[in-house]
């Protein structure tokens, strides 16, 4: 499927917030919108998840998350990628996950 930059943007954009407000659904949903609109979805891991997780971590070295917050995120975060996984290795044929790791060809 074709998309254009600003559908691929509001994905990572929602992706990375899903994250920061803890929010599982958002997550799943994001997730599945990537992969029906034909986006990449390790452009949606990389720079929408991560980057939600990076600044959760962010905030709780400067004493403003919980611990269990960032349990609650990693939870989220995780929801998101394990339903783009499948895809992400499909669209990247030459490459391979070992746990949270992608390593390409």
């Amino acid at each position: 499927m074709n998309y254009n930059e600003s559908t691929k943007k509001e994905l990572i954009k929602k992706a990375k917030n899903s994250v920061i407000d803890f929010n599982d659904d958002e997550a799943t949903n994001v997730a599945i919108e990537t992969i029906r609109s034909g986006v990449d979805p390790i452009d949606v891991i990389e720079e929408g998840f991560i980057e939600g997780m990076k600044t959760v971590g962010d905030r709780f070295e400067e004493g403003k998350l919980s611990l269990m917050e960032i349990l609650t995120a990693s939870k989220t975060m995780n929801m998101g990628i394990e339903i783009l996984k499948p895809a992400a290795i499909s669209a990247h044929e030459n490459s391979c996950f070992f746990g949270n790791i992608m390593l390409t060809l």
